[in-house]
């Protein structure tokens, strides 16, 4: 057991392998909005021929000393019409602010001939920015053809919420590797193999392939998405594991989400040859299909189950909405999917935000009230580089757990961060990257109860770890 009280103080080739998303870990990435209509005709193109698209890096976070800005990527087709000669997108827009001070503003976006991203750059207007928290979306212009689309979709609807932090740091200094914590216990393993019992394992394009992703039961049971073979195996505990098939699914597995108070599991699947979008799909934990579908935006990395909603983390969106509902019983029609997207993952005592940014992980937790949003963030900085977010969740005593990457040209670790309520360091630990074949990078943890679980391999197969935290 790792007692807080008593204590003072590589992954899958993947788009999501650099930067945590508990999405909400919000970074830009090379994915694509596309428009559903042409606007006017302005120019010779024929409307089959033009397209735009945008990125962006949400601000959902910010701090004293960050840039006064919201930056986009835009790319169309130059005036001319030739997309691979030396012409350039005439891109625009506006982008729009509401303040929790009521006021509102709307920006042109101008175009940053120096930088090498966010070329597109609007200038958030001080009485918007110095407000606790403000909402905002963009509609972005190609001026050759006045086609037009709307970042995030779901715009006025459910724009990007960004929250003021607070003054209060926590600073972890440079990382100690090989200080890793011991576990309490392995509660499940499984060799390389196709057989009884075994997880499939696949040659990828850096390294293995193996398990891709695992959840937990609040009866501490673990789940084992066996990607290669098609299915998951149920580790009961003391019980020899159940190989569960997942009939239908295909391609590439981001994540696996267990409900065991509705008796659901939940599998997320990249785009592949039979579906172009991402697609949720929903069994029994026996195996049967209940219904399937698929994501809205671009691309897709986690599963959050909120009561009776799966939700989806959505790109380049940048937003959590849900995808099926009534226990996996029914799908959520794409076309409103991101008019109900939220901009935190939804969690049964609040919405989480997380960012990890290089040198510093931050974390806000937030719920709607009367008058707003009741907030509580954490900054946390580092001398050690940091990277993808892995978790970050309440503890059954009110504290918050963050869980993320720390890295150097050669060493890879994670860390385990312990915050009181008003974001004071309790406890921190190491934990090993034990990751011999890949996962999918954002299904390496899980926290069931005052247990932590971690998803680790080696040269002779897969396993589960528990720490037990003492909380």
């Amino acid at each position: 057991m790792i007692n807080i009280s008593a204590r003072s103080s590589r992954s899958r080739t993947s788009l999501w392998g650099a930067t945590g998303i508990l999405i909400l870990a919000a970074v830009a990435v090379p994915l694509l909005a596309q428009s559903g209509t042409a606007g006017a005709a302005k120019h010779r193109l024929a409307a089959a021929d033009q397209f735009l698209k945008a990125i962006y890096s949400p601000i959902k976070l910010r701090a004293a000393g960050d840039p006064r800005e919201i930056r986009y990527d835009i790319s169309c087709l130059p005036p001319d019409g030739n997309a691979d000669g030396p012409g350039v997108c005439d891109g625009g827009g506006t982008v729009y602010f509401k303040s929790s001070t009521g006021v509102s503003a709307s920006v042109p976006l101008q175009l940053d001939t120096t930088a090498q991203v966010g070329r597109y750059v609007a200038a958030v207007p001080m009485s918007v920015w110095s407000a606790p928290w403000f909402t905002y979306y963009a509609v972005i212009r190609d001026n050759t053809t006045g086609r037009t689309i709307v970042m995030p979709q779901g715009g006025s609807t459910a724009p990007q919420l960004s929250f003021a932090m607070g003054a209060q740091t926590v600073d972890l200094g440079t990382h100690a590797f090989g200080t890793t914590a011991r576990p309490d216990a392995q509660v499940a393993s499984a060799a390389w193999g196709s057989g009884d019992g075994q997880v499939g394992l696949e040659d990828g394009i850096d390294m293995p392939t193996g398990g891709a992703s695992f959840d937990v039961d609040s009866a501490g049971d673990v789940y084992l998405l066996d990607e290669a073979n098609q299915r998951m195996l149920e580790f009961a505990r003391g019980a020899t594991p159940a190989a569960i098939p997942l009939t239908g699914s295909a391609g590439v597995k981001s994540d696996l989400r267990i409900s065991d108070a509705s008796g659901t599991a939940y599998l997320l699947e990249s785009p592949n040859a039979l579906s172009s979008k991402p697609l949720l799909r929903a069994y029994t934990l026996d195996g049967t299909a209940l219904s399937s579908a698929p994501v809205a935006d671009a691309a897709a990395a986690q599963i959050k189950l909120s009561g009776s909603t799966a939700y989806v983390s959505e790109y380049p969106s940048s937003v959590w909405a849900p995808v099926l509902q009534s226990n996996g019983q029914a799908g959520v029609d794409a076309s409103s999917q991101f008019a109900r997207a939220t901009t935190g993952a939804p969690a049964p005592d609040g919405n989480v935000i997380v960012l990890a940014n290089g040198s510093e992980v931050r974390v806000g937790m937030y719920a709607a009230t009367a008058a707003g949003y009741q907030l509580a963030t954490a900054r946390i900085t580092s001398a050690t580089p940091v990277a993808d977010v892995q978790l970050a969740q309440k503890l059954p005593s009110g504290r918050i757990l963050l869980v993320f990457s720390v890295y150097t040209d050669t060493d890879h670790e994670y860390e385990a961060v312990v915050l009181s309520a008003s974001g004071s360091l309790v406890d921190q630990f190491s934990l090993p990257a034990a990751d011999w074949a890949q996962s999918m990078p954002l299904s390496r943890f899980r926290l069931v109860g005052s247990s932590l679980y971690e998803l680790g391999s080696t040269d002779a197969g897969v396993f589960v770890d528990r720490y037990d935290l003492g909380v």
